[in-house]
């Protein structure tokens, strides 16, 4: 399967999804009012992830090597 034929068969979000004015509206002030991630300081970012969360779900598998791009 080529990229192509994927974006051919993708939904578009203007008209595959049923979304109102005020989901639109929502999820505005939501994106104005929710900080990014990418603001958040180390200690605040640490607290968004459970405790035993890496144990649970680890971010690469044991078996993963270091590796670099040329």
């Amino acid at each position: 399967m080529s990229s192509r034929e994927f974006a051919d068969d993708a939904i578009d979000l203007s008209h595959d999804v049923p979304t109102t004015a005020e989901d639109v509206e929502a999820l505005r002030r939501l994106r104005y009012d929710t900080p990014s991630w990418f603001v958040l300081s180390p200690t605040e970012l640490e607290a968004l992830i459970p405790e035993g969360a890496l144990e649970r779900r680890p971010a690469t598998c044991a078996e993963a090597r270091p590796f670099t791009l040329p």
